[in-house]
C-alpha cells in the first residue's frame, strides 16, 4: 500500500456511487435507477477486480457495463458534491436510520397505514409521516419512484437555508426516504368556513417574499393550496417546488397564483347524483367568487404597495399574452356573477388593475 493512502470510507464510495448515478449516466434511464437503489450495496465493495462470488447477476450487469465510465468520472469528481454527499450518508446512518427502519416495519404490518398517527398525507409523489429524534419532529416522505427522490432533492438543495420553506435534514435512496424538518400549520384547503383565517397583511408580504427569494434560486412553486401550509403564529410557509424551467412561470405568474391559496378552503363533497346538483354547484361557484375575488383584490394591492416591480411584469405579462391572443384572466368576468352585493364592490376596486 502507498504511503499516506487512506481507504475511503464506506459513506464515502457511496457518495461516489450517488454523484455518477446523478450526472454520470442517461437521464431517467433504468441504469440511472438502479444506481441509486443499490448505491449503499455497491459502496461495501472495495475492489472492482474482485467482486465478491455472490453478487446478484442484476448488479453484475450493472457494474460491468458502467466500470470504466465510473473510473473516469470519479478521476474528474467534483469534491463539493461528494463531501455532501457523504455527509448526508454519515448523518443519515448516525441519526435517522433506526428511525426509519422501524416506521418501515410499522407500514409493512399496517397496510392501512391512513389511519396511523405518525400518517401527515399523500400527493401524487408519495406519502409523509412524522418521526420524531431527540425530541424534534421531523418528516419523512417515501417517493414514489427513485426518479422522482432524485428529482426533488435538487430544488429541496436550491432552498437550503432559506425560511418558510421546506428544509433537507437527510435522504436515503436504499430506504427510499427523504426527511426534512417539520413545519408548523395546516394545509389551507383543510380549513372550514369557520376556521378560515383572515390572513393578515404581514404574513401575504412574507409569503411573496418568500416566493421571491425561492425564484432568485432557480426554484418555482406548484400553488396548490396542499403544497402550503399556514400557521397563525408563523405565517405561510411552502412544502413542495421545483426547478424552474424557461418554459416555466415568470416570478409574477408564480405570484399571481397566490390567490388559489389565499381563497382556499375545505368545501363538503357534493352529490353529482342529487336532484338538485347543478343548482347546489352554482351555489358552490358563487361561495368561490366570494373568496377569490377579494384575494385576488388583496393580492394586487399588496404588490402595488410594496413590490411594484413584480405589479409592473404582472402588466407585462397581460400585455403579450393580449397581444398573442392567449389571455389567461385570473379572474374572468364571463363566469362571475359581477352584480352580487358580496363581489361587486371588489370588482369595482379592481378595475383598476385592469381586471
Amino acid at each position: 500500500m502507498e504511503r499516506g493512502y487512506r481507504p475511503k470510507s464506506k459513506e464515502h464510495l457511496q457518495a461516489q456511487v450517488e454523484a455518477f448515478a446523478d450526472k454520470g449516466v442517461e437521464e431517467y434511464s433504468f441504469e440511472q435507477d438502479d444506481l441509486f437503489k443499490y448505491s449503499a450495496e455497491l459502496a461495501k465493495i472495495k475492489d472492482f477486480n474482485n467482486l465478491p462470488k455472490d453478487l446478484p447477476d442484476e448488479l453484475l450487469q450493472l457494474l460491468e457495463k458502467n466500470r470504466q465510465p465510473y473510473v473516469d468520472f470519479i478521476r474528474k469528481e467534483k469534491r463539493e458534491e461528494i463531501e455532501y454527499r457523504k455527509e448526508n450518508a454519515e448523518m443519515y446512518n448516525k441519526t435517522f436510520s433506526l428511525a426509519i427502519r422501524k416506521l418501515k416495519d410499522t407500514l409493512a404490518s399496517n397496510p392501512d397505514f391512513m389511519n396511523l398517527p405518525e400518517y401527515l398525507g399523500s400527493g401524487s409523489n408519495g406519502d409523509a409521516f412524522k418521526i420524531e429524534i431527540d425530541g424534534n419532529e421531523y418528516v419523512a416522505k417515501f417517493p414514489r419512484f427513485i426518479m422522482q427522490h432524485n428529482l426533488e432533492l435538487k430544488p429541496l438543495l436550491r432552498a437550503q437555508g432559506i425560511d418558510h420553506t421546506a428544509q433537507l435534514s437527510a435522504y436515503s435512496f436504499e430506504d427510499g426516504v427523504i426527511i426534512m424538518e417539520l413545519l408548523p400549520g395546516k394545509d389551507p384547503s383543510n380549513f372550514t368556513k369557520e376556521e378560515m383565517p383572515s390572513y393578515p397583511d404581514e404574513h401575504i408580504t412574507q409569503l411573496i417574499q418568500t416566493i421571491q427569494e425561492l425564484d432568485s434560486k432557480g426554484v418555482t412553486i406548484d400553488s396548490r393550496p396542499s403544497n402550503f401550509l399556514y400557521d397563525d403564529d408563523a405565517g405561510f410557509s411552502v412544502l413542495d417546488f421545483d426547478h424552474k424551467s424557461k418554459e416555466g412561470y415568470n416570478l409574477a405568474r408564480q405570484i399571481m397564483s397566490l390567490g388559489l391559496i389565499l381563497s382556499a378552503r375545505k368545501w363538503p363533497r357534493l352529490d353529482f347524483r342529487a336532484d338538485n346538483y347543478q343548482e347546489k354547484l352554482i351555489e358552490r361557484k358563487l361561495e368561490e367568487d366570494t373568496l377569490m375575488v377579494p384575494a385576488v383584490l388583496k393580492l394586487l394591492t399588496t404588490l402595488k404597495e410594496k413590490f411594484p416591480k413584480i405589479l409592473a411584469q404582472y402588466h407585462e405579462n397581460r400585455k403579450a399574452e393580449e397581444d398573442n391572443l392567449q389571455t389567461s384572466p385570473i379572474l374572468d368576468r364571463r363566469y362571475i356573477q359581477v352584480d352580487h352585493p358580496d363581489i361587486a364592490p371588489y370588482l369595482k376596486k379592481l378595475e383598476e388593475f385592469g381586471l
